[in-house]
C-alpha cells in the first residue's frame, strides 16, 4: 500500500485519525462490492487541517484511493463516498481524459494528476 500526501506538511494525530477513519469508510465500499483494497492513497492535506484546524469533511473529495488491478477509483469528503470505474488505468489517461473525469466526479484535477503519477512510480 502507497499513502501519499498533497502537502509536505505532517498532519497533526487528530486530522491522522480522520484519515483512517475515512479509508476504513472507503474499504467498507470495497467489501461492500468485492472489490480489491486500493493499493495506493492520495491524501488532500489541507481538506483535512486548517490553520491548526482540524476538518471533520469537506466540500469536495478529500481521500482517493485507486485499486490498478480493478481500475476503480474511491473517493470521500468526509461525508460521502463514492466509485467509478475506469474504463483504462489511471494511469494511461491523456490530459484531457483525466480533465474530463474530474469534471464529471467533481474531482480536483490536480489530485488526479497526483493519484496517476503516485501509480506510475
Amino acid at each position: 500500500m502507497k499513502l501519499e500526501y498533497s502537502t509536505g506538511d505532517p498532519l497533526s494525530k487528530a486530522a491522522e485519525d480522520l484519515v483512517e477513519f475515512d479509508m476504513a469508510s472507503i474499504k467498507q465500499v470495497v467489501a461492500a462490492s468485492h472489490g480489491r483494497t486500493p493499493e495506493v492513497w492520495l491524501v488532500d492535506s489541507k481538506a483535512y487541517e486548517r490553520n491548526g484546524r482540524t476538518l471533520r469533511d469537506s466540500e469536495s473529495a478529500r481521500l482517493l484511493g485507486y485499486s490498478p488491478q480493478d481500475r476503480v477509483l474511491y473517493a470521500t469528503d468526509g461525508c460521502n463516498s463514492c466509485t467509478r470505474r475506469l474504463n483504462a488505468a489511471l494511469e494511461n489517461l491523456t490530459d484531457s481524459q483525466l480533465q474530463t473525469l474530474a469534471e464529471d466526479n467533481e474531482i480536483r484535477l490536480d489530485l488526479l494528476e497526483r493519484l496517476a503519477a503516485a501509480v506510475r512510480e
